[in-house]
Parts: structure tokens; C-alpha cells; sequence
């Protein structure tokens, strides 16, 4: 693999709720082992409420690896709310008896939404985005889910989605989640730049770069996705310059070294 920035082409995908762009995944080609799956989600009507396994149960089930995510808001019509795990502590038993009778939402916590905030979605945490809502999601390099409730909604050959209750009842945590919907981090100002972390776990990291002229950063110790949210500039560095817009997405390898950011620019920098 060349050892510069890679700009990489968005693989879209469509669904019954809205459209999915894979922004960084193991599509492109060369990437095929990357361990992060980043993507932009359009959520025109809500997505089905579900839950991730870990990577223990994920190996044991599926033969894979587990999804452990964060969302960050891009935009959101008003009055527009998500799902962000258990109002309160429930039983097995009641877990499957409320997927079973279509019931899971009275008890899941509803949480009205604004541009710029932060959902970290540890694995075993029941989730859905809202109608209305288009997020950027940073995952593990995985596509197992678990619904366990889709709003009764028919695809074209006028068919239920399939539920998974048995394998949800095994990954569902039962304790709501301890992290808010706000950055782990404070934002952090510098000579030309902010920085924000947002989310930090162990499998990736995850920064809000609001670029007012300049910054400098190095490739080094692990590749980095550069999703470019809005704004425009260049990315400078040994391997010469390439321009940047809203909507970019670049694959820095690890052994690229030092760059520069150059413009007005809102870019999330992600990393393992």
C-alpha cells in the first residue's frame, strides 16, 4: 500500500429507514482488514431499536468481532429524539416478554437531540436513532446486530424484518448507560484550531478538529481516518497536497508521519 493519504469513495447503501454512505470500511479496496467502520446515516424514519454483542459473544455466535460505537450529531429536524439504553434495570424475563408483545419502548430512554452531541454506545447497550437525524458513526469493523423491535414495518415482499430475541437476550446489558451524550473531553483551543475529544474506549478515539487557519498532526502510531464535516482547505504533507471539502474522506497510514491542515475546516479524526 502507497504510504500517503488516501482519499477514499464512499460506498452507499440504501435501506427501508434512509441511506448509510460507508465512508471508511473494509469495502475499500486495501482496507480489507481495517478494525474501524465509519459511515454517515440519514435516518429518514427511525431505525429499528437493537443491541450490539461484545466481542466474547460475538465470537461465540457469529464467528466475529463486536460492535462497540459512537454517534455524533450532524443535524436533526426539531423535536427529533433517539434511544440511549434502559430507563431502568429489568429482568431477563422481562426483556424478552416486552420484545415479545412489542412493548421494549416503554422502557428504553427517549433523549431529544441537537447538533453536536455525543452518544458513546458500548456493546450490550439497546439503541435506535430517530427520524430525522443524520449522524456520523465510528464502529468496529462489524455489522452484527440484534433487533429486537422494528415498528412492525414490511419490506417489498411485504415481510417483518426478523427479531433476535434469544440472541439479544444474551447481550442485552441491563443497567442503563453511564456515559451522557455530551464529549468526553473538553474543547481545547490552540494557535489556529480546537480540539474536542469526544468519545475515547478501547477500541477507538475519536476528535472534533474546528480548524480556523492551521494545525499540524502526525500519522505515527496508528492509521487516521479524516472525515471532513464541513468547510474547505488542503492537507499538506511529504507526499505533497491535496484540496479538502465537506464530505471528504482520507486514510492516513501510520507510517505517513507529519501533515498539516490548512483552512476553515470541522474534521473528525479517528484512530485505534
Amino acid at each position: 500500500m502507497e504510504q500517503g493519504p488516501i482519499k477514499l469513495c464512499p460506498v452507499q447503501k440504501e435501506y427501508l429507514w434512509g441511506k448509510e454512505d460507508w465512508m471508511l470500511s473494509w469495502l475499500n479496496e486495501g482496507l480489507e482488514e481495517i478494525p474501524l467502520l465509519i459511515k454517515i446515516i440519514t435516518a429518514r424514519e427511525a431505525l429499528s431499536v437493537q443491541v450490539h454483542p461484545g466481542d466474547t459473544l460475538a465470537r461465540e455466535l457469529e464467528h466475529g468481532s463486536g460492535k462497540t460505537e459512537m454517534w455524533y450529531i450532524l443535524d436533526c429536524v426539531p423535536g427529533a429524539y433517539l434511544y440511549y439504553g434502559l430507563k431502568y434495570r429489568i429482568s431477563v424475563n422481562e426483556f424478552r416478554k416486552r420484545i415479545q408483545n412489542g412493548s421494549i419502548l416503554e422502557v428504553c430512554k427517549k433523549v431529544p437531540v441537537k447538533k453536536g452531541d455525543v452518544f458513546y454506545i458500548p456493546a450490550g447497550i439497546i439503541h435506535a436513532i430517530g427520524s430525522g437525524i443524520t449522524v456520523a458513526e465510528v464502529q468496529q469493523s462489524s455489522n452484527i446486530t440484534y433487533r429486537v423491535y422494528d415498528y412492525n414495518r414490511e419490506d417489498a415482499d411485504h415481510k417483518r424484518r426478523e427479531l433476535h430475541i434469544e440472541k439479544a437476550m444474551k447481550a442485552i446489558d441491563s443497567m442503563p448507560p453511564l456515559a451522557g451524550h455530551h464529549p468526553m473531553g473538553p474543547r481545547i483551543r490552540k494557535n489556529g484550531y480546537s480540539k474536542t475529544l469526544l468519545v475515547q474506549c478501547p477500541y477507538f478515539v475519536v476528535q472534533l478538529y474546528e480548524i480556523e487557519k492551521y494545525m499540524e498532526g502526525k500519522a505515527e502510531n496508528s492509521f487516521q481516518s479524516l472525515l471532513v464535516l464541513d468547510g474547505e482547505g488542503s492537507l499538506k504533507s511529504g507526499y505533497g497536497s491535496q484540496m479538502l471539502r465537506k464530505g471528504d474522506s482520507f486514510f492516513l497510514p501510520k507510517e505517513m508521519g507529519a501533515y498539516q491542515l490548512i483552512g476553515r475546516l470541522q474534521i473528525l479524526i479517528s484512530e485505534v
